[in-house]
């Protein structure tokens, strides 16, 4: 878990109520059709028949649901594996109470296996026996060929991931960008620290230090701060101020604490077996795809990854697509750029104890 990375969450969530509330009532009605569209067909079925099954072997009621994966499959398909079949549950009329509510505590304890032979999947449903022991615990099987999952492979590959390295310091910062000159390319590096913005100039193959501008202090000092540099907008925020630069964002910087950070965009994106999760969304579309960048649930002692996930509108879930980039440490900020198909992550290297500077680019086949 990420604790410190939950506030992002929060306030997407808040700023995004009246949008979710909006489609709610539609989501009501389409969210068995969105789940299916993460699965393949054979594989979308299988779990139809998982389902009707249950259905017949039990009267509806409220029920809580364990996946257990013994098979090769990665964990985003298994997640997205066990979010079909719960949402074809709920078309039976089952229903998934809260874990802490009191519902829960009579609810029927349903175990999904996940494992395989050498040709096809096999995905197993164990429902308990009676509390007197004199009715046998229902076994349910659906099998899927390994061949099927061929055409949903295919797919994921038409989306890749490149990281390229861009900058590495001892001490944290929370944002980077690359100023462009239109004679020279990439000649100015911003690094947004804590406390002070400092701008390097490129310079025999390397980057060297040209200013800093210290930020002015807001309150207590954030035990956790966040910040981003917005190179379309003009503007770097931070702890509650607004910098804006003069004549840019290199130049002398300004800053005000007039309005709110401007750090948190886009809707809320509901990613299977992910939820707390550093994400963020792609401005370019993936054949007509929305593309959303993920990490993995680690907290930060770990090594984390970054993958790629498409969705086809809003609210729906998100599915993977492609390869995953591997990280020597925890992802502390994944930030999109304004316009292209790119984004930039701050990376603490465990091995190194550095923080890391990263391009990530997504690139879309036919």
């Amino acid at each position: 878990m990420r604790p410190s990375c939950r506030i992002p969450l929060a306030i997407r969530v808040a700023v995004f109520t009246i949008l979710i509330g909006f489609f709610s009532g539609v989501a009501a009605r389409v969210s068995q059709a969105q789940a299916s569209s993460t699965l393949s067909k054979s594989w979308n079925d299988a779990v139809a028949k998982l389902a009707d099954e249950v259905a017949a072997a039990m009267s509806p009621t409220a029920v809580a649901l364990s996946v257990e994966n013994i098979s090769s499959l990665d964990a985003s398909n298994v997640a997205a594996i066990g979010a079909a079949l719960r949402e074809q549950l709920l078309h039976h009329s089952f229903a998934f109470p809260a874990a802490n509510s009191a519902a829960a505590q009579s609810a029927v304890f349903l175990q999904l296996t996940l494992s395989e032979s050498t040709s096809e999947y096999l995905w197993v449903v164990q429902i308990p026996g009676d509390a007197t022991g004199t009715k046998s615990s229902p076994t349910i099987i659906a099998s899927v060929p390994k061949s099927d999952s061929t055409e949903a492979e295919s797919d994921q590959q038409s989306l890749s991931l490149e990281k390229r390295f861009v900058w590495k310091q001892s001490g944290r910062f929370l944002d980077f960008a690359l100023l462009k000159d239109p004679a020279a390319g990439e000649s100015t590096l911003l690094v947004l620290e804590p406390k002070r913005v400092a701008d390097y100039k490129s310079s025999a193959g390397g980057w060297q230090p040209s200013r800093s501008t210290v930020i002015p202090e807001a309150g207590v000092p954030s035990r956790d701060p966040q910040g981003t540099i917005d190179l379309k907008a003009g503007i770097i925020s931070l702890k509650g101020f607004e910098c804006v630069g003069n004549p840019d964002l290199a130049g002398v910087l300004q800053c005000s604490g007039s309005r709110p950070a401007r750090i948190l965009r886009g809707p809320v994106v509901e990613i299977p077996g992910l939820p707390n999760s550093v994400r963020t969304g792609l401005v370019e579309l993936c054949r007509g795809e929305f593309v959303y960048l993920s990490t993995a649930e680690g907290d930060w002692t770990q090594s984390d990854s970054i993958r790629a996930y498409l969705m086809k509108g809003i609210p729906a879930p998100a599915f993977p697509a492609g390869n995953t980039l591997a990280f020597e440490g925890p992802v502390m900020a994944l930030h999109s750029d304004p316009e292209g198909s790119s984004a930039r992550a701050v990376v603490h290297n465990l091995k190194t104890g550095e923080y890391e500077a990263y391009i990530v680019a997504a690139s879309c086949g036919n």
